[in-house]
């Protein structure tokens, strides 16, 4: 792979099980990246990408998402988060469905994982060869942290200060990597062609909640603006032939709180399958990439 070339992962939540089907195929052909960057589901992904662990992504996100621990409302009005984040990032990499350590830390793989500032607001991006606490800590808090949507779960503190999901204040961090010397981007969307963010609505209790996180409130009310503008820089980069991209063809059917594990297993397959019929068109822009 060409050094200056960039994965870039969107979020999206459940919409993820998309990404970990990308993943899989690339994982298939052997494929690697110099430098990868993701927020929310889109880190997550990455990590078990990085990891080595073809099968992880899958059981993650699709084959235990019907398991009583894994989300819904009651663990949000017991524990505060509808995504039960003990289970997801504890019991999940460390028991379960084992997380490789040794192989993730051990990889040249340049990882960035945005989060975003509750005092700010903006967006903040952690690498993992910086991180200087335990390993396990490294998934119990920045995923965890990159992965906490306002409102559906409280905030992680880290090293003294909060944050939230990242794709609140940087939801395709494509901007990012271009700023670190990626000229050419390999971009993995989790929403179909043609998609326009429209101003999130916020019921007054969510107002009420994040009233003592003005900042957020904020980039959640401006998110749709930067997320569109995102898109079409996107679309001039892809036209100048800079980004590749991959997102959903079919039509989804997959929401960001999904339950359904057929649904989720029918967007994983979807992912591999679409990913593995553009691989042709895909491997000769790589050509071009490492000859430019």
């Amino acid at each position: 792979m060409a050094t200056k070339l960039g994965l870039v992962l969107e979020g999206g939540g459940m919409r993820g099980a998309y990404t970990s089907g990308v993943l899989r195929a690339f994982m298939d052909e052997d494929l690697d990246f110099p430098y990868i960057i993701g927020v929310s589901a889109g880190a997550n992904n990455a990590a078990n990408f990085i990891s080595g662990q073809k099968e992880r992504n899958k059981k993650v996100f699709v084959d235990y998402v019907s398991h009583k621990d894994y989300s819904g409302f009651r663990h949000l009005f017991k524990g505060g988060s509808y995504f039960n984040m003990d289970f997801l990032f504890d019991t999940l990499p460390n028991k379960l469905v084992p997380f490789d350590y040794d192989t993730f830390f051990s990889s040249k793989t340049i990882f960035k994982i945005g989060v975003t500032d509750v005092e700010t607001g903006r967006p903040v991006y952690f690498e993992k060869n910086d991180w200087d606490v335990s390993r396990e800590e490294f998934i119990n808090k920045l995923l965890k942290a990159s992965s906490s949507l306002p409102v559906l779960s409280p905030p992680v503190e880290i090293n003294g200060r909060l944050y939230y999901d990242g794709g609140v204040s940087d939801s395709i961090p494509i901007e990012k990597s271009m700023e670190d010397g990626n000229k050419y981007n390999v971009v993995v969307l989790t929403r179909n062609k043609g998609y326009v963010k429209k101003k999130q609505k916020l019921e007054l209790y969510s107002k009420r909640y994040l009233k003592k996180y003005p900042q957020i409130l904020r980039a959640i009310k401006r998110r749709h603006i930067e997320y569109n503008l995102t898109l079409e820089k996107i679309n001039t980069l892809q036209e100048k032939g800079y980004i590749f991209v991959l997102r959903p063809l079919a039509p989804l059917k997959v929401n960001r709180l999904e339950k359904d594990a057929k649904k989720l297993e029918e967007l994983y397959n979807q992912g591999y399958r679409e990913t593995m019929e553009r691989m042709d068109e895909f491997k000769k822009w790589l050509e071009k990439v490492n000859k430019a």
